[in-house]
């Protein structure tokens, strides 16, 4: 598996990078500002019989594109903190727009409210927007995990910022750690039903919020 991940919402297209690793038991990083195309095709090359499920993360790559032709039998995951131009040849291709940042971010927000009214309308207007559910699924994870630090008293993990702080504070007040967990158990499920077409993104988005609102 190839996955191509680009665009200026960095913020969700690190959170969706970081939700990838999490379903890997290894992952190798490669800087494509300091390593080689021959550094990537040594770790595809080298691997044990019996090797782990391993994810390959290859950040910033600008070498010769003949590098997307290599067949591995290692998932790989380019990533890229802009939009590309040219998209290289891959299985599945994740553009995260800037466009779509403050929207998505409102989006979560009264997901944590637990406001049902407005995540509704508001989950309506990225789907017009025609933003991916995996993006979408992401930044309701990490939300969701964010509240669940602050109200296991880490509320600096959570955010560096003051303003972010004081709305995770106010959000965590609908939520306790089993909601949390709770929460977190639904949105692995559905975000594995999405990907194996077991159910239709728009529909799985529409039960997520209600299912968290609640």
């Amino acid at each position: 598996m190839r996955y191509i991940i680009h665009g200026d919402d960095i913020v969700s297209s690190r959170s969706y990078l970081n939700s990838l690793k999490d379903q890997y038991q290894d992952v190798v990083y490669l800087d494509g500002l300091k390593h080689t195309p021959s550094d990537f095709l040594d770790i595809s090359a080298n691997q044990p019989l019996f090797p782990k499920k391993t994810l390959v993360i290859v950040e910033n790559y600008t070498g010769t594109e003949k590098i997307f032709e290599v067949k591995t039998l290692l998932d790989t995951a380019f990533w890229w903190p802009r939009a590309l131009q040219k998209i290289p040849l891959a299985d599945k291709v994740l553009q995260f727009k800037s466009q779509s940042a403050f929207g998505i971010f409102k989006y979560t927000d009264s997901v944590g409210l637990k406001q049902t009214k407005a995540a509704l309308v508001l989950l309506n207007r990225l789907l017009e927007e025609r933003v991916p559910a995996e993006k979408i699924i992401t930044m309701l994870t990490r939300q969701i995990r964010m509240i669940g630090q602050v109200l296991d008293g880490g509320e600096v993990k959570a955010s560096s910022s003051d303003f972010v702080r004081k709305k995770l504070a106010q959000q965590a007040k609908s939520w306790d750690m089993k909601k949390i967990q709770e929460a977190l158990m639904v949105l692995f499920s559905v975000d594995i039903k999405i990907k194996k077409g077991k159910i239709k993104p728009d529909s799985a988005l529409t039960f997520l919020t209600y299912r968290l609102c609640r």
